[in-house]
């Protein structure tokens, strides 16, 4: 299977970054690049004249083309300028991508295209998994950093899709993957049962969360390392925490719906404003579940 990959560029260092996240992906993953920005009509940095300022997404463009043919020759790559508003372009672009790889600075100050809050709105809206990289990322030796993929386990069937990608992205770095489920104890227990909270029973009910995911992965990818772990607390901080040397951080999002398109979820957008390492965010639809599977196979 090629993946059609499409990487935004705006010209800065996280679009740096996340260009070079791609490229080392090319290296073990065949794919058809697509290099894109977006002129954001009517808008322009204060005091820039306006026949300097959208010539600029332009080289920006051609920088990245040339950056590619430099690094990797072998990798034939595409130029697409797109105008209208970032987030619709990319989101519109992303019914035809199997992956969106962007970059971020996460500070959460507006910079430039690609910073800011646009990461966060591609990754509730996007048709196809996201990867939103750091911008202080950097390839390592086989351009590989870090030691396992990390996926965050939630107690419902949509979890498929985020799963299927992990396995994958842990098949193609050649690295473990670690099962990462996290609890608390609700509130309304405090109500139904008193003084008497029966912790064995949540923790046994917990673990067979993560047991059902881990067999999962095993009838899928037999020969890959994988392990679980489960965490007392908010599943945002003990994402980031597991994940702290990971090579990759795998969520899902909530879906789609009158109120589900329009954010990603607690977690998932707590986990991008803290991220410790590249985070895939995986819609949990069908389409996104068609091509990650299929994905998982190679």
């Amino acid at each position: 299977m090629v993946e059609r990959v499409i990487v935004a560029v705006d010209g800065g260092p996280a679009s740096r970054a996340a260009l070079d996240w791609t490229l080392a992906r090319a290296r073990t993953v065949p794919l058809r690049l697509e290099l894109t920005t977006v002129v954001e009509l009517g808008w322009s940095p204060v005091g820039a004249p306006a026949d300097d300022f959208q010539p600029a997404y332009e080289r920006a463009l051609a920088d990245a083309a040339r950056y590619v043919e430099q690094q990797s020759p072998e990798l034939k790559a595409t130029s697409i300028v797109r105008r209208g508003v970032p987030v619709d372009e990319l989101v519109r672009a992303s019914a035809e991508a199997d992956l969106i790889v962007i970059g971020t600075n996460k500070t959460g100050v507006l910079v430039g295209a690609v910073h800011g809050t646009l990461p966060l709105r591609l990754a509730a809206h996007a048709l196809c998994t996201v990867a939103v990289i750091p911008a202080d990322w950097v390839a390592g030796e086989d351009d590989v950093v870090g030691d396992s993929v990390v996926v965050g386990i939630e107690d419902d069937v949509a979890m498929d899709a985020p799963l299927a990608v992990a396995a994958a992205e842990a098949a193609v770095l050649s690295v473990p993957l670690k099962l990462v489920h996290a609890w608390s104890i609700p509130a309304t227990l405090g109500v139904d049962f008193g003084a008497s909270v029966p912790f064995d029973a949540l923790i046994e009910a917990h673990d067979e969360i993560l047991a059902r995911a881990l067999d999962r992965v095993r009838s899928s990818h037999a020969t890959l390392p994988a392990s679980t772990v489960l965490m007392q607390g908010a599943a945002a901080p003990a994402l980031v925490e597991v994940a702290s040397s990971a090579a990759a951080l795998v969520v899902g999002t909530h879906g789609r719906g009158a109120v589900a398109g329009l954010i990603l979820g607690s977690v998932s957008h707590d986990v991008l404003l803290n991220m410790p390492c590249p985070v895939l965010v995986v819609p949990r639809g069908r389409r996104a579940a068609e091509t990650e599977l299929t994905g998982a196979s190679r």
